[in-house]
């Protein structure tokens, strides 16, 4: 075997202090240097992760925190330069760093022909911190030492309540065993009635928006007046009654009226602002601008801000936000059941068929419609407030500030929750991928925020027993890819992810990590940029299971990758109903459409954005795990990372409600409530969702029509070896079910990396 790189893994704490004032005489400087702001860039090996302010006196006294997990042989550069030219370097190995542990020093940057100049020096401190020191979530919750994440522009919060939800609704009869939530959750309902209850403000940030959308649609709601109301007919009700309607989404720029504006992502952009335009309700357009991609990268929050009554309180008011992974547009209405044809007849979805998988498909062919599960949050208490303070920001960069309302001038709103008795148990920090493009007032004047990747990293490495992530996208660690090494997918979540992995198994100590994701990205699955995707996708995953199987391998004891890694995905197969639609017409036969609607399956669009940690921590928002939502400077995204306070939570077993919520979700994808599902870490635990798994795929891709009767957790079609090599499978499963679509995908030959991952 070939011998394995060290990897070096941890934080650097980086500190900038000061420069001296010396520049270069002519012709060797740029023209533009003397009196010109000077900043500091940190790279490592050709991969940036900082950058300083710009300082005309050449001052910073600014510390980053940067995660690494790194070969040692990799290069840390500091660079001293200013927008047009660089005025010296610094250049140290990692294993010297890892070695030394600090490195402080006022030190003399090299020239362009790598010589040392002392009349240019830059005072800086490095401190290497390894990861394996990182304490665990328990430890660190039971002793109340979790003050949140240093480098991010909103702080932790105490007294905060959230409420998790997983798919738009739930009816009754959604009643998991084990679930201690107080009955079944009903987002789109919950939205309906803060909406339909504010009455002061109103703010809406969406990637994608129809105002045509029906929220409520259950024929056993206890809201039936709600029943048939638009969305859009509910704000311009609101904004009637004097209401501070805002609604900010992102303008997708390829939306044009030759194309009947649908636009690359069919976001309804043109739709809805149209729709307002002559009401009291202001919708505003705001193009995620970028200097490289104008129309490419986007503004991918999705919040929702009201003023609420608080509870058992006739007069007083506060803050209440929701955010995480669904959209208020086409298709997301899905309840636990995630049914292909059994709906189409009912209000759930017979006005609202949706089907981006298929080119062509629509009611009147018939099903199968794409089924969406997907994750979300409502929050109240401060952490609330920092999602309004994220839409005032944004919308100010954007847009007319005078069109805001100051909060501080409506009667009644809670500002100040230390003087009230209102007691909540959770603490919630609200982190954001954003930049200064975006936004106006970023932390520390930097010019971008990347708190939710800082987030993951962290929550993992204090991960002691399990992760369980549901995520639309899984791409990362590409400097440790076999090839394609400078695609710039450099987040850390995957690798993060291997590594903790890697050092549970040298511990001996068990660990498991699930992560679900969909069969195939959203989109015609042979078209080019989903291939790319999967292609990047499975990538990750060969990485991953490298670095596992070699730990295996190296530690003498029995084992597979599979014990301690597991992809899934979601799917449903169903036999015909007798009250089921019957379509005017069908589709071309041998066709993705034909064949799906004669096999009578499709893969459910997993969509969630979430990561619980040993039924702790939960991280949740609307960011993907690629680089367009970690990098900052790509597509803008929110989330929050947050647990309870451990008073009155069974510490034993975790009873609080980000258990509760886990549990739901494996009921929700299982159909069953195991015991064994109390300890996700177990390898008994992880044979069972395996052997589930396995079960259904069989099921799914088999050529007989077996009903899957609710359970929806498929294995995710690849092969993983014992020594972690990922293969495809056999008898032709190299291929995902009824489409020509290679499982590995297969890089394009036009698509710049930037786009798709």
């Amino acid at each position: 075997m070939e011998e394995k790189p060290e990897l070096i893994h941890g934080t650097i704490e980086a500190t900038i202090f000061n420069a001296t004032p010396y520049s270069p005489s002519f012709p060797f400087n740029c023209i533009c240097t003397n009196g010109k702001p000077s900043y500091v860039t940190i790279k490592i090996d050709n991969k940036r992760v900082v950058k300083t302010t710009q300082e005309s006196e050449r001052v910073w006294n600014q510390t980053f925190q940067i995660h690494c997990a790194h070969p040692a042989d990799s290069i840390i550069t500091i660079t001293l330069r200013t927008s047009c030219c660089i005025l010296g370097k610094f250049n140290i190995q990692f294993q010297l760093l890892k070695e030394e542990s600090l490195i402080n020093g006022f030190f003399p940057l090299l020239k362009e022909n790598g010589k040392p100049n002392p009349q240019l020096k830059l005072r800086f401190i490095l401190w290497f911190k390894p990861a394996d020191l990182e304490p665990s979530w328990e430890k660190l919750l039971s002793n109340g030492e979790f003050q949140g994440l240093k480098d991010a522009t909103f702080p932790q919060r105490s007294n905060c309540q959230v409420k998790l939800y997983h798919d738009a609704h739930h009816p009754s009869s959604f009643q998991p065993p084990f679930d201690i939530f107080e009955g079944p959750r009903k987002l789109w309902e919950d939205v309906y009635k803060a909406i339909e209850g504010s009455k002061y403000l109103v703010y809406i940030a969406g990637w994608s928006f129809n105002p045509k959308m029906v929220l409520v649609r259950d024929p056993q709601t206890e809201i039936p007046h709600a029943r048939e109301i638009k969305l859009g007919e509910l704000l311009m009700k609101k904004a009637e009654e004097g209401v501070a309607v805002r609604v900010m989404i992102w303008d997708d720029e390829t939306s044009f009226p030759f194309i009947k504006n649908k636009g690359v992502m069919n976001t309804h952009d043109e739709d809805a602002f149209a729709y307002f335009k002559h009401t009291k309700v202001i919708c505003k357009k705001c193009p995620r601008l970028h200097h490289k991609f104008p129309p490419l990268f986007s503004h991918h929050q999705k919040t929702i801000t009201v003023d609420t009554r608080v509870p058992n309180s006739a007069n007083d008011r506060e803050i209440m936000s929701f955010l995480g992974g669904v959209d208020l547009c086409d298709g997301r209405y899905d309840t636990e059941k995630h049914s292909l044809f059994q709906t189409l007849t009912e209000e759930s979805h017979y006005h609202d068929f949706y089907q981006t998988n298929i080119a062509g498909a629509s009611l009147n062919k018939g099903g199968p419609r794409e089924p969406w599960h997907d994750a979300h949050a409502c929050l109240t208490g401060e952490a609330a407030w920092d999602v309004l303070t994220n839409f005032e920001q944004r919308w100010t960069k954007q847009c007319d500030p005078s069109l805001l309302v100051p909060a501080n001038t409506l009667t009644n709103l809670i500002l100040d929750f230390s003087s009230t008795h209102i007691e909540r148990n959770w603490k919630v920090q609200v982190y954001r991928s954003i930049d200064h493009v975006s936004a106006s007032q970023l932390f520390r004047k930097l010019t971008v925020e990347r708190s939710i990747h800082e987030a993951y990293v962290e929550a993992i490495r204090r991960a002691d027993r399990f992760l369980y992530i549901e995520n639309q996208y899984f791409i990362g660690g590409c400097h440790l890819w076999q090839k394609d090494k400078h695609s710039g997918c450099g987040n850390l979540i995957p690798i993060e992810i291997a590594l903790k992995v890697v050092s549970k198994i040298k511990a001996r100590e068990r660990f498991a990590a699930y992560i679900i994701i969909p069969m195939w990205p959203e989109g015609v699955p042979e078209s080019e940029p989903v291939q790319d995707i999967l292609h990047w996708t499975r990538e990750t995953m060969t990485m991953m299971y490298k670095l596992i199987g070699e730990a295996i391998i190296e530690s003498g004891e029995p084992g597979h990758p599979r014990d301690y890694l597991n992809f899934f995905c979601l799917a449903n197969r169903e036999k015909k109903g007798k009250e089921e639609y019957l379509p005017p017409h069908s589709p071309h036969p041998e066709t993705l459409y034909w064949n799906a609607q004669k096999n009578r399956r499709f893969m459910v669009y997993v969509h969630s954005k979430l990561m619980i940690v040993d039924d702790l921590y939960i991280l949740i928002g609307s960011a993907n795990v690629n680089q367009r939502s970690m990098d900052g400077e790509r597509d803008t995204e929110i989330a929050i990372g947050g647990y309870q306070s451990q008073d009155g939570v069974d510490h034993q077993m975790n009873h609080g409600d980000v258990h509760a919520y886990r549990m739901s979700l494996w009921y929700e994808h299982t159909g069953r409530a195991e015991e064994l599902f109390l300890e996700p870490e177990s390898l008994e635990c992880v044979q069972k969702m395996r052997s589930i798994g396995d079960q259904m795929w069989n099921i799914y891709s088999s050529e007989e029509i077996v009903d899957m009767e609710g359970v929806h957790l498929v294995t995710y079609p690849v092969k993983v070896t014992q020594k972690g090599y990922v293969e495809d499978l056999s008898n032709g499963g190299d291929h995902f079910p009824d489409t020509k679509s290679l499982v590995k995908g297969k890089r394009s030959k036009l698509l710049p990396s930037i786009f798709t991952t």
